[in-house]
């Protein structure tokens, strides 16, 4: 007498089950989404360890201001650099110009002697973060630091 194991009603439970967990998977909707927020910075805070060996190599310093508007969009670029504030910026295309034409320190690369800071709103979206700072990288600037908005002291 010969034994024989029903493989077929086994396999057929098995692709049933399949289908089953693939039909009924609903991903989160929050899958692949970042819900971060900038930092916030305020007016009583300082660096309190200022690291001397930064102040042999100075760099030209340059700081884009973004502040956002309701919706999280950007809705004033300006920026300030060591000869002073550059007029209201409108978009980023114009804020790529005025990157552009900044000149470096003489006998430097533009990488080596600039040094660009964004500070942008806590409330900005990352995409018009992520877009400003592209633009600083299609200008030449491989290296952007970043830090929230500096409040005025009141």
């Amino acid at each position: 007498m010969d034994i024989a194991v029903p493989i077929v009603p086994m396999l057929d439970m098995s692709f049933q089950l399949l289908a089953f967990f693939i039909l009924t998977f609903k991903p989160m909707p929050t899958e692949g989404q970042l819900a971060i927020n900038l930092p916030r910075l305020d007016a009583t805070d300082t660096p309190q360890n200022i690291d001397p060996s930064h102040l042999e190599d100075k760099k030209d310093e340059y700081t884009i201001t973004l502040n956002s508007s309701a919706d999280g969009g950007v809705a004033n670029i300006s920026m300030k650099g060591p000869t002073g504030a550059s007029p209201d910026i409108k978009n980023t295309p114009e804020l790529l110009y005025q990157l552009e034409k900044i000149t470096p320190p003489a006998g430097r690369k533009r990488e080596e002697g600039i040094s660009i800071t964004i500070e942008a709103d806590d409330n900005l979206t990352y995409a018009r973060l992520i877009e400003v700072m592209n633009m600083c990288k299609r200008a030449g600037y491989e290296t952007v630091n970043l830090m929230p908005l500096r409040k005025e002291k009141s």
